[in-house]
């Protein structure tokens, strides 16, 4: 659901942010990956990882070179998410999130990283920690739009992407995939590996996913 009131050039505003949310935070995650020192991070933890490429995507923030656009966004790591009936310490943590700073309500896009190889599995990514969290809603979203991360460490993002397009239609009521909401390619600048799917979370609203596979293997 739009969260912003008003008029409705005052509603279209905030859809323009939306879309312009994703492709940006995507991209913002593609050019913080190209800084990062790939062939040391094929063995590394998932937090090892997404801290690294954090601090990376806040390098492109201010680099004088970068997009006039990244000055509209901020960049966070593990941010406490506040959702009822869990408080301080019990709060869940989104990996990574990219919010868009405007006056009024603001869009913020979250991302959930998982490795994918080396001990981890696509139960990982897809399961109740993955993408089965934003479907309960254990991870909240504030415009109805989740982000999965994929750390491909083994056998190459073009079997991973396989693997994921399968399970997620061999098993679409699993996932709630709504209809039309299968695996598509996504069309992002550079050659960053994105896709959306479509679910209907449990609560039976709509979900937007875009998942993004970052290659950390030959």
């Amino acid at each position: 659901m739009n969260p912003a009131s008003g008029d409705a050039a005052s509603n279209l505003l905030y859809d323009v942010y939306v879309a312009e949310l994703r492709v940006h935070a995507i991209t913002l995650i593609w050019l913080g990956y190209r800084r990062l020192p790939i062939a040391t991070l094929g063995a590394a933890e998932e937090d090892h990882i997404t801290g690294e490429l954090v601090r990376a995507m806040k390098l492109v923030v201010r680099d004088p070179y970068s997009p006039v656009w990244v000055d509209h966004y901020e960049i966070r790591e593990q941010t406490p998410q506040n959702i009822a009936e869990r408080h301080g310490k019990c709060r869940p943590r989104m990996d990574i999130e990219v919010e868009r700073h405007q006056r009024g309500p603001r869009p913020c896009l979250g991302f959930e990283a998982k490795r994918l190889g080396r001990g981890n599995t696509i139960g990982d990514y897809l399961g109740s920690e993955g993408l089965g969290a934003f479907l309960t809603s254990y991870y909240p979203t504030t415009h109805g739009e989740a982000g999965m991360l994929g750390y491909v460490q083994e056998n190459g993002c073009d079997e991973w992407l396989v693997r994921i397009r399968t399970e997620l239609s061999v098993n679409s009521s699993r996932h709630h995939i709504a209809e039309g909401g299968e695996l598509k390619p996504m069309d992002v600048a550079h050659s960053v590996r994105a896709y959306t799917s479509g679910h209907t979370n449990t609560a039976g609203a709509t979900l937007l996913v875009n998942h993004v596979l970052l290659p950390f293997s030959d």
